[in-house]
């Protein structure tokens, strides 16, 4: 059977490297046994911001944006979602986009990667993580986290050499796990 996977790039933000660490996560994913891979570019996807009167728990929201977000989700087999750290957690434009959807969420065989200059993004991640149990994803238990340095990305690129083994070692064992699932 053929293993697809969805990369969600969570930042939206202007000269962001999330497209490069996509690039390279895609890379890393045909290692794990990924054979489809498509990218789910918020930046491209430009969503409106979540502003729905009642929970998606509770009533669905039905906007024709919130149709076609909601589609691009369900039709994914397995997603794995790339977030930056902004002030210790996740964008807020990525918790916009899985606050528009419920129940597409819910047993999604999903995985996290996290990036940013401290520590990785770990905070990041790790308000991710909480963000997507509580949406009853099918989570990955690994993760990986990529710290960010001034030489890590150069022309839209990452220079894998510049990652150290324990990075590469957590990216790969965070794709295996969700290849498995």
């Amino acid at each position: 059977m053929t293993k697809s996977l969805s990369i969600i790039i969570g930042s939206t933000r202007t000269n962001r490297v999330g497209k490069a660490i996509a690039d390279w996560a895609a890379e890393q994913a045909t290692h794990a046994g990924f054979e489809t891979i498509e990218f789910i570019d918020l930046k491209e996807l430009d969503l409106p911001k979540f502003d729905a009167e009642v929970s998606p728990m509770y009533a669905p929201i039905d906007t024709p944006e919130a149709r076609a977000w909601g589609k691009v989700i369900t039709d994914s087999e397995r997603l794995l979602v790339l977030t930056p750290e902004y002030n210790r957690s996740v964008p807020s434009d990525l918790k916009s986009a899985i606050d528009t959807l419920f129940a597409e969420w819910a047993d999604k065989p999903t995985a996290i990667i996290s990036y940013g200059y401290i520590e990785g993004g770990k905070n990041a991640g790790l308000h991710l993580r909480d963000i997507l149990t509580h949406l009853r994803t099918d989570l990955a238990a690994d993760t990986a986290a990529i710290q960010l340095s001034e030489t890590l990305v150069s022309d839209g690129a990452v220079q894998a050499d510049e990652l150290s083994e324990d990075i590469r070692t957590a990216v790969t064992a965070t794709l295996s796990a969700l290849a498995a699932k």
